[in-house]
């Protein structure tokens, strides 16, 4: 049987994620999503699972988070390393559920738990390896915060969906308002800004450009010697983070019944 191009082989691995990726113009999965198909290509050869690379990532993934906790030059540098395989896995492992189409609810279950444990360990994973560095108690507090206010984020992400999902919520969807609601508006320059904001601040929520960005903080301090980049990361990092999860909560309570028909509508497709 011919084996279909590569070109049909990523199609088939990312499927419709990669529309809704450009529609988010998600460009920091970019590096990662580049490297992961050629992983993919020849792990679908094999008879090695979908939840199997799940779970082997997050195995890395808290090993590598170990080893930067444990605050040794080349264990960090190491750690870093393990955590950037943890996230090219992560991309690994549904394009060969994908492929394989042997995607299941399970694996679901395996993704979200290994992303809960990585995605909230980095920041306090950081926090207490730069207080190993510093002997400073503030930067253990500030890496709780950090890592408690990437987890609101994420719960309050899912609200929609919860909240759609539950019994007693009923939703009356009158096709006049979507009628308006769903028309295009046009594009303003305070619009194009506000959207270009948007997408540097959900960037710099993501856990790849924090891992970058601390990496980076981390490679300074080794070449120069100077806790103080790592502070000055650790707490500016944590502001932005805890003011992005208090924008979060007020903007969800201004769009949360529209969201969660949107989230009823999807489900009830």
């Amino acid at each position: 049987m011919k084996r279909e191009s590569f070109k049909d082989f990523k199609r088939i691995c990312r499927g419709n994620k990669s529309i809704e990726m450009k529609k988010e113009k998600s460009w920091w999965h970019a590096l990662p999503r580049f490297i992961s198909i050629y992983i993919t290509w020849i792990l679908v050869k094999t008879t090695i699972s979908a939840n199997l690379i799940t779970i082997f990532s997050i195995i890395i993934g808290l090993t590598g988070l170990l080893l930067i906790g444990l605050s040794k030059s080349l264990l960090i540098i190491i750690g870093f390393t393990f955590l950037y395989i943890y996230f090219i896995l992560d991309e690994v492992d549904g394009e060969v559920a994908r492929y394989k189409k042997s995607t299941s609810v399970q694996g679901v279950f395996y993704d979200e738990v290994g992303h809960l444990l990585i995605h909230t360990g980095l920041f306090f994973t950081f926090g207490y390896s730069i207080y190993r560095i510093t002997s400073v108690n503030l930067f253990l507090i500030l890496g709780i915060l950090a890592a408690f206010s990437i987890l609101g984020i994420r719960i309050i992400r899912q609200i929609p969906l919860i909240a759609s999902s539950k019994g007693s919520v009923k939703i009356i969807i009158k096709d006049e308002k979507n009628d308006v609601e769903n028309k295009p508006s046009k594009k303003s320059f305070t619009k194009i800004l506000f959207y270009i904001f948007k997408n540097i601040t959900t960037a710099f929520c993501t856990t790849i450009i924090i891992t970058t960005t601390y990496f980076v903080s981390y490679l300074l301090y080794s070449i120069y010697d100077n806790s103080q980049i790592l502070k000055l990361t650790m707490v500016s990092y944590t502001i932005f983070m805890f003011i992005v999860f208090l924008y979060f909560i007020i903007a969800r309570s201004r769009t949360i019944e529209k969201d969660v028909i949107k989230s009823y509508k999807m489900m009830n497709e």
